[in-house]
This record gives C-alpha cells, structure tokens and sequence, in this order.
C-alpha cells in the first residue's frame, strides 16, 4: 500500500493468533495503514479520515460499511458487545453532540484509528477511554458469508 505520508512505528503489537481469519484480515489492512495522512472526508491510502479508514479496512473482507462514523454506530452499536480484536469502537468527544468518531480495536487496549493531528495511528485507549461510546461488530452472518 502507498502512503504519501511518514510511516509511524508500530509499538510491540502482534495480531493474535487466535482471531478468525476475517477478524485477521480487517487488523492487517488497519495496519497497512499506519502513517496514512488525515484529510476530512477521504477513504483512500493517500488520505482518509477515520470512517473512511474503517470503510476501507473492513473492504478488505468484502463488507460495505456506512460513510460517517455516527451511521456506523447506528448500524453497528451494541450494547452486548464486550470488544474483540477488529470490532469498531465509538467515540463522542465534549464539543460534538453525535458520535465524532470511530476505529477499530486492535486488542491489548490498543486502538487503530484516524487521528486529525497523526493521521492513522495504532495507539493504547489511554486517553480516548474516557470518550468512548459504544463498540459495535460486523453481525457473523455478513462475516460469515463474504
């Protein structure tokens, strides 16, 4: 994948072994995106905004998902989910009255996801936990059958 922007290290991450595949699949195409630039609206690997970069990695696995990160969460939200490694999770921050944004859990209490300041990054929870919203995953059916 090419990326215009400066590649960022990856902390000691492993995807683990034990996911099913399709769950493989989503983290390593998050992962390709590490370093990729923000650009509000984009979906590409030049330039993407976090639900674009959600829309492309879970492409990798044939799901089409919303374009904004609020109709993610009305889609996907869960209040029964208790997050896996490539399930979404939602965030609201204070000066945003819907759901501002979204990545995917990488496990670990990591997060990959689009920041406006770095781009695509692969980060702990540490801050963003407190704005956390929800967590959604694809239903196993659209897993399943793709």
């Amino acid at each position: 994948m090419a990326s215009s922007g400066k590649k960022q290290s990856v902390p000691n991450y492993v995807i683990p072994e034990y996911l099913e595949p399709m769950r493989m699949t989503v983290l390593q195409e998050a992962l390709r995106y590490i370093g990729t630039p923000y650009c509000y609206g984009g979906k590409t690997p030049f330039c993407t905004d976090c639900s674009g970069f959600v829309m492309q990695a879970y492409r990798a696995v044939g799901i089409t998902t919303p374009r904004t990160a609020h109709d993610q969460f009305l889609k996907y939200a869960s209040e029964d989910v208790i997050p896996e490694p490539g399930d979404l999770m939602f965030f609201r921050y204070a000066d945003k009255g819907t759901i501002s944004h979204v990545g995917i859990y990488a496990g670990d209490d990591y997060i990959i996801h689009a920041s406006e300041k770095k781009g695509v990054v692969l980060t702990t929870l540490e801050y963003m936990r407190k704005h956390i919203v929800g967590y959604g995953r694809m239903p196993i059916q659209e897993f399943s059958s793709k």
